[in-house]
């Protein structure tokens, strides 16, 4: 760009100087303005050629780039099929975890579950025979109780001492004659 624009500059001042110079009769300074412009007109050729050159350079990074930029763009999407490939058999994975400790957990509750009420059974007949044997000797303690009390009533009132009513017996009539 800058030797374009030196080149349109340089153009600039010959076309200027012809135009100064067109009416100088002077053979050795038409010599030189016309050697000038033979030479301005290489140096155009040359920048043109130069240009030229470089728009092709510039077609050929812009081929480059775009062919760079699909290359990049179809590798990503590759990528980015893998990932969600690899992210979904992780997921599956994951998934199929949970369930078995799922089902792992629901196995363990059941068992202990069913070990419990094994043991509260267990605990509850246990139980019911220690409170029979308990209400059995309560009983028997009742009872011997109730006879000490009969005996020392006897020994200590036997005039007044009657057998107990709770037997079935009648209590005595009172005498009406």
């Amino acid at each position: 760009m800058r030797s374009a624009t030196r080149m349109l500059a340089l153009t600039f001042v010959v076309g200027f100087a012809v135009v100064l110079l067109s009416g100088c009769e002077d053979q050795q300074t038409r010599a030189g303005l016309s050697q000038t412009n033979s030479d301005v007109s290489a140096l155009r050729a040359k920048v043109e050629a130069v240009e030229s050159e470089n728009a092709k350079v510039r077609e050929s990074i812009k081929a480059l780039q775009e062919a760079l930029g699909k290359q990049i763009s179809d590798r990503m999407d590759r990528v980015e099929e893998k990932l969600m490939l690899v992210s979904k058999d992780l997921l599956d994975k994951v998934a199929k975890d949970a369930e078995q400790t799922r089902q792992t957990a629901t196995t363990i509750v059941g068992s202990a579950r069913g070990d419990y009420d094994k043991e509260l059974t267990t605990v509850k007949t246990t139980l019911a025979g220690d409170i029979q044997k308990i209400r059995e000797e309560m009983k028997g303690t009742m009872d011997d109780l109730k006879k000490y009390m009969d005996n020392q009533l006897r020994e200590l009132y036997p005039y007044a001492y009657q057998p107990r009513r709770g037997d079935g017996k009648a209590p005595p009539e009172p005498d009406t004659k």
